[in-house]
């Protein structure tokens, strides 16, 4: 779905059809707010609100020891895009990233603390993560031996790519075409200081949190369920 689609939602709702005289223009325009910004703000925003919309599954190499960082391209890791939350470790994926083995189990960090939290092999059982307390960190066990080549499947929820401009594709699902108009509308509307427009943009931005709440019933999802293993 191109970019364009939906700022001529956005226009239409704001009365800005005239192209040479938009009050909010849709390429990015030096000193003045763009629909281009406003986008990409609101799928930066979805991202973070539902980790699913820009999910990555991919062979990930882990770091020394129990703690992880989220995975980016540049921390050795293999990962192809930054990591903004993590989703789910699935499985073992052997020294090269390309080998099944066995899967891996949520905990919490608690039952893992109890259980063997100081050493180390070239398998993970089971992983922690709460992205409450600290959504860039993650902690496995067994660790992982100093200079270990360890690789597991990982979901994780990726920073979206941003647009440059009308023409370009969205970088998430048309499905969330509806709460990119909202947060769209939200944040140009609460840019206004008038009354009507206040409460316009908060209409518009429980339209945003609603329509991403009742697209999948299942978002408790996240943070994740934890089940303590014995």
């Amino acid at each position: 779905m191109k970019a364009k689609e939906v700022f001529l939602l956005v226009s239409a709702k704001l009365q800005d059809m005239k192209v040479n005289v938009r009050r909010w223009p849709w390429e990015i325009t030096a000193d003045k707010l763009s629909l281009t910004d406003v986008c990409n703000s609101a799928i930066r925003n979805i991202a973070l609100q539902r980790p699913d919309a820009t999910a990555v599954t991919e062979a990930i190499k882990l770091q020394d020891g129990v703690k992880q960082v989220l995975p980016t391209p540049t921390n050795g890791s293999g990962a192809s895009k930054n990591a903004l939350r993590l989703i789910e470790v699935i499985q073992n994926m052997g020294s090269d990233g390309t080998t099944p083995g066995e899967p891996i189990l949520i905990a919490t960090k608690e039952a893992m603390q109890v259980g063997g939290w100081g050493t180390t092999s070239d398998d993970v059982d089971n992983y922690a993560y709460d992205a409450k307390s600290n959504p860039e960190i993650f902690w496995v066990q067994p660790g992982i031996a100093v200079g270990a080549s360890v690789y597991v499947d990982m979901t994780y929820s990726a920073e979206p790519d941003p647009i440059s401009g009308p023409d370009d594709d969205l970088p998430i699902s048309s499905t969330f075409s509806g709460p990119i108009v909202h947060w769209m509308l939200y944040e140009l509307l609460s840019g206004d200081s008038s009354e009507v427009n206040m409460g316009t943009a908060q209409f518009h931005l429980s339209a945003f949190y609603q329509a991403l709440g009742v697209k999948l019933k299942a978002d408790l999802y996240y943070p994740k369920q934890i089940q303590v293993v014995e």
